[in-house]
C-alpha cells in the first residue's frame, strides 16, 4: 500500500513538472511575442499613452496628492462617485485599446490569438500607468475595482477576436453628448455618457440577407447629477437602465465585412463598433 501510494505521488510529481515546464516556457514564449508587437504597434501605443497622459494631467488632477493612495471605489451604488459610469469608462477604454492594438496586429500578420494576447497585455500595462497616477491625485486615487473592469473590457475584446462570429453580433459602445458641465469631454463628462451593448441582426443567419440586417438591439446604463457642478446646480443622482432599438450604421454604410476591405473601410467599421452615434436609435429608460 505504502509503495503504491509512493507511486502516485511520484507520477503526480512528474506531471506538476512537466505543467510548471511548459507554463514557463509558454509565458517566455508570451513575453517574447508580446516585445515583438509593441514594436510593431509603437504609433498606437505612443498614442495611447500621450492621450492618456494628457487626460490624467488635463482632468484626473494627476500630482495633486504628494502620497500614494488607496481608493476602493465600488462599482454601481448610488454613494460612488459617477454610479458606475466611470467603471464602464474604464472597461469601454480597456476594449477600445485592445482592439485597435490587436486590428494592426492582425494586419501585420499575427493571428488572432498573438494579436489579441499581445494587444491586452499592452493596454492592461496603459490601464496600470494610469491607476498608478490616479493614486497621486486627490480626487480619485488607486482603485482595485477599475483594474478589474480593465481586465474585464480587454477580456470581451480577446473574445470577439477568437470567436469571429461574436464580433459579427455583439459591440461594446460609449454614446456622448456633452452634458453642458465640461465642454467638450468624452472620456471624463460621465453625465454625457451612456454605454451598451448591441445585438446586431446582420449578425444571425436567418436576418443577414434581409432588411433587418440594418438594424440592431441595444441594452445599456447610464447616470445622471453625480458630477460636482450637477450637485452645486441642486439635481439629484440617478441611474438609468435602458433598452431600445438602432440603426447598423456599418452595415448601412459599409456592408458585410470581408477580407478585401480597404484601409479606410476597416477605420470606418472600427469606428461604427465602438461609437454610438448620437439619434440613431429608439430607447426606453428606466430608473433604479
Amino acid at each position: 500500500m505504502y509503495r503504491s501510494k509512493l507511486g502516485v505521488a511520484r507520477q503526480m510529481l512528474v506531471i506538476a513538472t512537466i505543467f510548471f515546464a511548459s507554463a514557463t516556457v509558454r509565458a517566455e514564449t508570451v513575453l517574447s511575442d508580446w516585445f515583438d508587437d509593441v514594436g510593431e504597434t509603437k504609433w498606437e501605443t505612443g498614442a495611447a499613452f500621450a492621450g492618456l497622459t494628457t487626460l490624467g494631467l488635463a482632468s484626473w488632477e494627476w500630482g495633486s496628492s504628494k502620497s500614494f493612495r488607496w481608493n476602493p471605489e465600488g462599482f454601481f451604488g448610488m454613494d460612488t462617485g459617477s454610479g458606475g459610469a466611470d467603471k464602464l469608462g474604464h472597461a469601454f477604454t480597456s476594449y477600445l485599446f485592445t482592439n485597435i492594438i490587436a486590428d494592426r496586429l492582425e494586419h501585420k500578420g499575427r493571428s488572432s490569438e498573438r494579436a489579441g494576447l499581445s494587444a491586452a497585455i499592452t493596454t492592461q500595462l496603459l490601464m496600470l500607468y494610469v491607476e498608478c497616477f490616479d493614486a497621486y491625485s486627490v480626487d480619485h486615487g488607486f482603485s482595485w475595482e477599475d483594474c478589474v473592469m480593465n481586465l474585464g473590457g480587454s477580456g470581451l475584446a480577446v473574445l470577439r477576436l477568437l470567436i469571429p462570429r461574436m464580433r459579427d453580433l455583439v459591440d461594446y459602445r460609449m454614446e456622448y453628448l456633452p452634458s453642458g458641465y465640461k465642454g467638450f469631454r468624452p472620456f471624463s463628462d460621465y453625465s454625457g455618457q451612456k454605454y451598451l451593448l448591441a445585438l446586431k441582426l446582420g449578425g444571425i443567419d436567418r436576418f443577414s440577407d434581409t432588411p433587418l440586417r440594418y438594424f440592431e438591439l441595444h441594452g445599456g446604463y447610464y447616470t445622471r447629477g453625480f458630477s460636482r457642478e450637477e450637485k452645486m446646480d441642486g439635481l439629484a443622482r440617478h441611474r438609468y437602465g435602458f433598452v431600445g432599438i438602432g440603426v447598423n450604421l456599418g452595415e448601412l454604410l459599409l456592408g458585410h465585412r470581408t477580407a478585401a476591405d480597404s484601409g479606410l473601410r476597416n477605420v470606418g467599421r472600427m469606428l461604427f463598433e465602438h461609437i454610438q452615434v448620437p439619434y440613431t436609435s429608439i430607447e426606453g429608460s428606466e430608473e433604479f
